[in-house]
């Protein structure tokens, strides 16, 4: 019993120490790229078709949020997701959901957005292939990429206001209102 709390706890203490601040804390802006990762993952659409993540890339930032229709975090940050994507995809934002919610329940994700009035577009990551690759260690998780697939902000959990808080970020990265 001794040995699996030390185990147990030597592998929160990396988890932590990995993630500065601790799960839910933003993380510093990361000079890393994940062009190669998505460029390597394709992933159904609600509809079924066949989506190369690299075609993300290209036309301006992107945002990726990890999520799952069981994730109440994940349900409170739709509506700002939202918000985000109605202001800011005309001026070159996209906003892309890849849900967690597995095979088994993945006929009931599209109806279950719909309720919600939501619009972003979904991808289904029915094995979590996606989730590892892109390391979304929790939900939700947002990823913030540029155009080229440099990862500019990442946060894991959410916290109401976070998304208003990102605009600023993304602001610099979008056409002007009159392009």
């Amino acid at each position: 019993m001794r040995t699996l709390r030390l185990v147990a706890g030597l592998v929160l203490a990396g988890v932590l120490s990995a993630h500065p601040g601790g799960i839910g804390a933003e993380e510093k802006p990361e000079a890393r790229s994940l062009a190669s990762a998505l460029a390597s993952l394709t992933l159904p659409d609600l509809d079924g078709k066949q989506v190369q993540l690299s075609s993300i890339l290209g036309r301006g930032p992107v945002i990726l949020d990890f999520w799952a229709t069981w994730c109440k975090p994940c349900l409170l940050a739709l509506p700002e997701l939202e918000k985000l994507y109605a202001d800011l995809g005309p001026r070159g934002l996209q906003v892309v959901g890849i849900n967690e919610d597995g095979p088994r329940n993945a006929g009931k994700v599209k109806p279950f957005l719909k309720s919600k009035g939501a619009t972003i577009p979904v991808l289904l990551d029915l094995n979590r292939e996606a989730q590892g690759r892109l390391q979304a260690i929790a939900l939700p998780t947002t990823l913030l990429l540029d155009a080229d697939g440099v990862v500019l902000h990442t946060s894991f959990g959410y916290r109401p206001g976070e998304l208003d808080a990102l605009r600023a970020q993304i602001e610099p990265l979008l056409r002007k209102p009159d392009e």
